[in-house]
């Protein structure tokens, strides 16, 4: 059984209450200006290219929208950016989760080529609402605690990234141009791309990723009368040298791409959260895996 996938102001208003609830939760269990850059930095910091399809009037765009809150790192893990776009194509990060158990530690993406129209309709919504100017801080009176929502937008090689709170309201779609009510107006825009640009986006496909960031945890225990099952652990190396430490006890973070990416995806989309990876020493640990967007630092960037 998955959740309807479906994208309406109502869901996302729904889905960001969920996620407002589920990390507060977390939290109790355990205690991100605009400059000249031609592009975004791709996963390990370095320069990515992106550009606007061909037709736009538009040089050098690239989207991201994603949020953060003061949670340790383990519990922010799974928070993909909601909307990207680069290159061209939409990658939609609002994806249905499967409603089963023990669930899948691989969620895949998908994604859609988005028109020089669709582009150019953006960049004019976001200096409409007064989003391409000085001002990039939206956040008037942040609440201890709170979630915060980020938009980094680059329009004709300038960056600008923007903050604010994340949206409450996602009927709101207009307000007066450079305040708070205009970046969430903007955000719920772009959370809702199709039902806004439907016209400008092409058919959805599955993403395939260039990296995916590799969260080892502590081995799962049984649970719910289903024991854990195990598989070898698929990559050179034994778990306790992957990636960094998370300032965690017996968590670890890392980034897998290239042959390493083909060796590990197919195995991780074939478990589940009850796999237990063993080494060749006899270690055990656990795994979520998500995917690494295009001018993504990722949730790896902090471990060490």
């Amino acid at each position: 059984m998955e959740l309807p996938r479906d994208r309406s102001a109502t869901s996302i208003a729904r889905l960001t209450g969920l996620l407002a609830a589920i990390a507060l939760a977390a939290a109790g269990c355990v205690s991100a200006g605009a400059g000249a850059s031609p592009s975004a930095p791709n996963a390990s910091g370095s320069p990515a290219a992106s550009a606007a399809p061909s037709g736009s009037s538009v040089r050098g765009f690239y989207l991201r929208a994603w949020r953060t809150q003061a949670l340790a790192p383990q519990y922010t893990f799974s928070w993909l950016p909601a909307e990207t776009i680069a290159d061209g194509e939409f990658i939609d990060g609002m994806v249905a989760i499967p409603m089963i158990y023990p669930g899948p530690i691989y969620v895949g993406l998908s994604e859609q080529t988005i028109t020089p129209g669709g582009i150019d309709e953006i960049v004019a919504e976001a200096r409409a609402d007064g989003l391409l100017g000085a001002k990039s801080d939206f956040n008037d009176t942040p609440m201890p605690g709170s979630i915060t929502a980020h938009i980094r937008l680059i329009v004709d090689g300038v960056t600008h990234d923007l903050s604010g709170p994340l949206p409450i309201d996602a009927t709101q779609t207009s307000a007066s141009p450079g305040t708070t009510g205009a970046f969430t107006a903007f955000w719920n825009r772009i959370a809702n791309l199709n039902g806004w640009l439907g016209s400008e986006l092409g058919e959805s496909a599955p993403y395939t990723p260039t990296s995916v960031a590799v969260m080892l945890t502590p081995p799962a225990d049984a649970s719910g009368g289903i024991a854990p099952n195990q598989k070898p652990w698929p990559l050179s190396g034994t778990l306790g040298t992957f990636g960094s430490p998370m300032g965690v006890a017996g968590y670890r973070c890392g980034v897998v791409a290239g042959t390493d990416l083909a060796t590990l995806l197919p195995v991780v989309q074939a478990s589940n959260a009850l796999t237990q990876f063993v080494d060749s020493n006899g270690a055990k640990m656990s795994l979520q895996v998500r995917v690494l967007l295009p001018g993504e630092s990722g949730p790896c960037a902090q471990a060490g």
